[in-house]
C-alpha cells in the first residue's frame, strides 16, 4: 500500500525573508490543494495532457499548461506566454520575456512539473492579489 504522503507532491513558496512556506500539494490523481491548518482545501487540478485548471464556484477555468520537461506557460498573465520552469532538483523559477528570472519556490515529490505549474499559475497570483487587497 502506498503511503499518502509519498503520493503527494509538496509545493513550497519562497517568502520575502528567504524562508520557505508550504502553500499546498498535488495528489497522485492531479487534484491541487491549498494547505490550511494541517489539512487541505481543493482549489484546482491538473490534467494528463498538462493543463492547469482553477476550481471556481460553478465550474473550472483554465490557467495555463506545463510540459513534462518543466516549462510552464500562462494563458492569461501578461497576455499569455512562458511564465517559468522547474529545475531537476525541484527549484521553481519564474521568468520570461517580461519578468526577470527569480527563484520563487520549490516542489518535492513525483509530479514536479505539474506542482511547479500550480505554484506559478495558481498560488503566486493568488498571494499577489491578496497582498494588493491588504494594501
Amino acid at each position: 500500500m502506498t503511503n499518502v504522503s509519498e503520493a503527494r507532491t509538496m509545493i513550497y513558496k519562497r517568502t520575502a525573508d528567504g524562508d520557505e512556506r508550504a502553500v499546498g500539494y498535488l495528489t497522485a490523481d492531479g487534484r491541487i490543494f491549498r494547505a490550511r491548518w494541517g489539512d487541505g482545501i481543493e482549489v484546482g487540478r491538473v490534467t494528463a495532457d498538462g493543463r492547469v485548471l482553477r476550481k471556481t464556484t460553478h465550474d473550472e477555468r483554465e490557467l495555463g499548461a506545463f510540459t513534462e520537461s518543466g516549462t510552464v506557460r500562462s494563458h492569461g498573465l501578461f497576455e499569455g506566454g512562458e511564465l517559468g520552469w522547474v529545475d531537476v532538483d525541484g527549484v521553481v523559477n519564474r521568468g520570461g520575456l517580461i519578468l526577470g528570472e527569480e527563484e520563487v519556490g520549490r516542489v518535492e515529490g513525483p509530479a514536479q512539473a505539474a506542482a511547479a505549474a500550480a505554484l506559478l499559475l495558481l498560488f503566486l497570483p493568488d498571494d499577489a492579489e491578496e497582498n494588493r487587497r491588504f494594501r
